[in-house]
């Protein structure tokens, strides 16, 4: 992405919690930290609709969450409009995430914490799409469309990603809200903020019923499903399993205080 791109309850989360090492303290400075990372979000703060709250859930995501936002990038004469989803994250699950994933994965590595946060910027520019368009700068001045569901990258309704024309907002809505059986394709399979992928989610987690392809429909939408629940325990849980899947991936990187490539050690 452009460098601007199921709560737990009851027994199991009281295991979860017991059987994790504990992350590091919460710290106001950490969460300051992901609050000005957040500022990198630009279809929010390009925004010409305010990105309100849509209060409707959406694709079994909670509409108290949802933001709506209606945007455009790109040079006057190559004005591209976007129509994007995005889910409200609040700084301080982010910082949770990153404490604990530093702490578990990463032996609490000295700059851990603001490297996750650099890469998850750098990766995503902080936005989390549910559904919708997220325009990517591939240089200064061309801007491409890009269709994601559940924090990815897809193929959807017949639309060409990385185009560069306009598409009108109410075909933009209409690919936004199309069902998950219209995804035709889930290019790399990778997770935002982070660049998670299958494997990794099914190396630390192997119980976790993660795809090793993504070539079919019923694979496809195992990989869509699983992304989204890990996502929404996240939000309450005590930790981010795939940040904790990524991290695991890189260790060596990001020790080194490195954004790691999809291959880095």
């Amino acid at each position: 992405m452009a460098c601007r791109f199921i709560p737990l309850h009851g027994l199991w989360m009281a295991a979860a919690l017991l059987a994790a090492p504990p992350a590091l303290g919460q710290t106001a400075e950490h969460v300051n930290q992901v609050r000005a990372a957040q500022g990198a979000a630009y279809a929010v703060s390009d925004a010409t609709n305010g990105c309100p709250i849509v209060g409707t859930d959406m694709f079994g995501w909670p509409g108290s969450m949802i933001r709506k936002c209606i945007y455009a990038e790109g040079p006057r004469e190559k004005r591209l409009p976007g129509l994007v989803y995005l889910l409200a994250i609040p700084p301080d699950t982010i910082a949770r995430w990153i404490e604990g994933s530093c702490a578990r994965q990463l032996g609490g590595a000295a700059g851990c914490f603001r490297t996750v946060l650099t890469c998850g910027k750098l990766n995503s520019g902080m936005m989390l799409a549910i559904s919708g368009n997220v325009l990517e700068n591939m240089d200064p001045t061309t801007w491409q469309n890009f269709f994601f569901r559940n924090g990815m990258t897809v193929s959807i309704g017949g639309q060409r990603n990385g185009t560069t024309t306009p598409i009108p907002l109410d075909q933009q809505e209409a690919l936004a809200r199309m069902a998950d059986n219209q995804i035709t394709s889930i290019p790399s399979g990778l997770t935002r903020f982070w660049r998670t992928r299958p494997r990794d989610s099914a190396a630390l987690f192997p119980t976790s019923g993660a795809p090793t392809s993504l070539g079919t429909p019923a694979q496809r939408q195992k990989w869509l499903d699983l992304v989204k629940a890990e996502i929404l325990a996240s939000l309450n849980g005590p930790r981010n399993r795939l940040l904790d899947a990524w991290a695991a991936a890189h260790p060596v990187t990001l020790s080194a205080g490195r954004c790691p490539g999809d291959s880095s050690p």
